[in-house]
């Protein structure tokens, strides 16, 4: 879906610095005065690959807090934090310290970060979305520090479990339980901008959003051919288990 143009995408970064320290100077870092709100962080270490939330400067997965060790095989090597707001991401470059940059469509939350970047301009935008592999199961989970009861899954942020033979189970944080035949997608912009010599139009940047629940479409749960390909089919969402 092509959005409104003329689009200003800011951004900044900082060099020498570790997660941590690049999650506390930004909006994510839980200051009151700064604070962006709740976000989605996609961890990468060798041992896993983590998908958490990240709320008042805290990271957290489905069943326990999320630290980020210095060295080791759970060292982070690359992140992306995100929410509406803004985009933080993260790349390791060694000696458990990285570059860190971090891209709004407003100037705020780059200010904390010292080496600015071109701003970039875009002659249009376009929103995509990413259907995530697997089915939401029936039951969403809780977060680890509060109790599993009908009264806490009725509303507020939750967490949904995917289920999915070739991948096995993943859990992800949503705004909300997932109702019959949702799915879960990655809702992402892309800035496009025209190069100056002969006016080619391409996309640029892409910044990730959201994840957020819908029922699928035609294009994502059927192939040419008319076989279903992935999505939930009419049937009751099997109980989650673990």
């Amino acid at each position: 879906m092509t959005t409104a143009m003329g689009v200003t995408l800011y951004s900044a970064a900082a060099k020498k610095i570790t997660l941590a320290d690049a999650i506390s100077r930004t909006g994510f870092g839980g200051d009151p005065d700064t604070d962006l709100g709740d976000a989605v962080a996609l961890l990468a270490s060798p041992q896993a690959y983590t998908v958490a939330r990240l709320s008042g400067g805290r990271l957290a997965a489905s069943d326990k807090a999320v630290t980020l060790p210095a060295a080791g095989s759970a060292a982070v090597f690359e992140a992306r934090i995100f929410n509406r707001d803004a985009e933080l991401r993260w790349l390791h470059t060694g000696n458990g310290v990285g570059t860190a940059v971090i891209l709004s469509e407003s100037p705020d939350p780059c200010a904390p970060f010292t080496e600015p970047i071109d701003l970039l301009t875009a002659v249009d935008t376009i929103e995509n979305r990413y259907l995530l592999w697997g089915r939401p199961l029936a039951q969403s989970l809780p977060p680890h520090d509060e109790p599993s009861s009908s009264a806490v899954q009725a509303a507020g942020p939750r967490w949904a479990r995917l289920a999915e033979a070739r991948i096995g189970l993943l859990d992800v944080p949503l705004p909300r339980a997932p109702r019959t035949d949702e799915c879960v997608y990655l809702r992402t912009v892309e800035y496009v901008t025209t190069e100056s010599e002969h006016g080619n139009a391409s996309v640029t940047e892409e910044r990730l959003v959201e994840l957020f629940l819908a029922l699928p479409s035609q294009s994502d749960t059927t192939s040419s051919n008319g076989t279903s390909t992935h999505g939930p089919q009419s049937r009751r969402l099997p109980e989650a288990t673990r």
